[in-house]
């Protein structure tokens, strides 16, 4: 049960980040700290992913913030944090898995963009989205499962 309550809340906080994302151009404080307490607690009721995979998972989102930081603010500080908490939840390959179908969709879609002359390289857009867009994609087809992670 407490796998399932985690999905739910991790789909909520992508669509909130998504919206704030795409509306202000970053992600609100409160709405990452207080999904990361909520989810780090119903973790500790699961068998699934365990404490270490957790760690792990979490540990892809701190390597995002640093890039973050390596690039001046290029990709944002927000998408690592919630990077993060998505890897304490889902685990560390999970959260692997989602990353690179995120990134990918995100790259497609900038393709279009540039090839469609509607933006040029140095043009930013919003991750968020993308990264609820492949949370979708990766779970609907695991809802008529009995596995929820």
């Amino acid at each position: 049960m407490w796998e399932y309550i985690i999905k739910g809340l991790i789909g909520l906080l992508l669509i909130i980040a998504a919206i704030q994302d795409i509306r202000w151009k970053k992600i609100k404080v409160g709405t990452v700290l207080t999904a990361a307490i909520i989810i780090c607690f119903c973790v500790l009721f699961c068998s699934k992913p365990s404490v270490l995979d957790s760690l792990l998972g979490a540990a892809l989102g701190l390597g995002v913030v640093l890039l973050s930081k390596i690039t001046g603010g290029k990709i944002g500080v927000g998408d690592g944090l919630v990077l993060g908490i998505t890897g304490i939840g889902l685990g560390f390959w999970s959260n692997i898995e989602l990353f690179a179908l995120a990134l990918f969709m995100a790259a497609v879609f900038s393709i279009g963009l540039i090839v469609l002359r509607r933006a040029d390289r140095k043009k930013a857009i919003p991750f968020m989205p993308f990264l609820f867009l492949a949370y979708l994609l990766l779970n609907l087809s695991l809802w008529g499962t009995n596995s929820p992670m």
